[in-house]
């Protein structure tokens, strides 16, 4: 259900509160002011941003919303002067600076300002009592949600019962990406810690905008798999003890591919100088012996320890879509010489090969 103007206008006047110095967010918001007939609020909202640019060291962008205070006839000429003045001298210094960083919603940062409406349109406006459960680990919905206020505790149920928070995320943040993205089960259960008010968009929305606008569905994509690889050091016996430190690092320099199911890869292709995990997905390793090994999540294999080898002349067949973590040799390799647990279990993974 999209967004009635209402809606839309107290969606945009949120997401400026949380994202206050993003243009793709404040210009649309003057113009649904100055629709709605809030003419004094738009000059007011049109100067602050000017004051607001000058103040990051933005000369450029300040010059648009005093263009704009000058539509809106602001009677504050005399500030709307100086401040122009400002303006023009600071951008002939020199190219823009950046005097703080800007928080801005990167999603949609590459779109234009009518394209990020025509997104941000689309959603639900949803509030959420404090306990509930927004999604929950294991089941199967394709939703994608925006925080405009509260907070909200992601938490993993683990396979002996019991459960761990991955991360509290507030306004401005999202999540249920992966059900969007690869329509896979929500991988975590997300329950509000707070009254919460969130933007709630559907996978055909968030798939279109991957679709038609390729820079902002490789930062969405980015964000899953990072996502992704962190959420399996949570589940996976051989990373659930390693130090979170140590599980970032794995986060920041892994690599996640994707195969669609029913295709065949060479296992030649794959076992380079990385142990592989599998995130999602099942396959099926054809040996040239005749033999057959199963593969799952969860499972590792690569040509960098005896424990987790499969032979260079195999081929590897997917039964569904296969997510692989690709794991850098020195990071494999440090985790083995430091921690038993890591060890234990990538010889656990030797001898069910072994057993079959």
């Amino acid at each position: 259900m999209s967004l009635n103007e209402v809606k839309l206008m107290h969606s945009y006047l949120r997401l400026h509160h949380v994202f206050p110095d993003d243009l793709h967010i404040a210009r649309p918001l003057i113009q649904m002011l100055q629709k709605t007939d809030r003419i004094k609020e738009a000059r007011a909202f049109a100067l602050q941003m000017a004051r607001k640019m000058l103040a990051i060291g933005k000369p450029g962008f300040a010059t648009g919303f005093l263009a704009l205070c000058k539509q809106l006839n602001h009677p504050n000429l005399e500030e709307i002067e100086a401040l122009s003045n400002m303006a023009e001298i600071t951008q002939a210094g020199g190219e823009e600076t950046g005097g703080e960083r800007a928080k801005l919603f990167e999603l949609i940062n590459q779109l234009s300002d009518s394209e990020a409406l025509n997104f941000i349109s689309q959603a639900n406006l949803i509030r959420v009592n404090i306990g509930d459960n927004i999604v929950t680990q294991g089941e199967a919905s394709e939703t994608f949600y925006l925080i405009l206020e509260g907070d909200v505790d992601v938490q993993l149920e683990l396979k002996n019962g019991g459960t761990t928070t991955l991360k509290t995320l507030g306004p401005g943040d999202f999540f249920g990406e992966f059900a969007c993205v690869y329509k896979l089960k929500r991988s975590a259960t997300v329950t509000a810690k707070t009254q919460t008010i969130l933007l709630e968009f559907s996978a055909q929305s968030v798939l279109q905008l991957m679709k038609e606008f390729p820079i902002a569905g490789e930062y969405l994509i980015q964000t899953v798999q990072t996502r992704m690889v962190h959420a399996t050091t949570h589940f996976m016996p051989a990373f659930s003890e390693l130090p979170e430190e140590d599980k970032q690092w794995l986060v920041e320099e892994s690599e996640v591919n994707e195969y669609a199911g029913g295709v065949e890869v060479p296992a030649s292709a794959l076992l380079d100088s990385a142990c592989h995990v599998i995130i999602s997905g099942t396959a099926e390793v054809y040996m040239s012996n005749g033999k057959t090994l199963s593969l799952s999540t969860g499972d590792m294999f690569g040509s960098i320890s005896p424990y987790i080898e499969i032979p260079a002349d195999a081929v590897i067949r997917t039964r569904d879509r296969l997510l692989i973590c690709e794991v850098p040799e020195k990071i494999f390799r440090t985790f083995m010489n430091l921690y038993a647990s890591f060890e234990k279990q990538v010889k656990h993974e030797g001898e069910k090969r072994k057993a079959l």
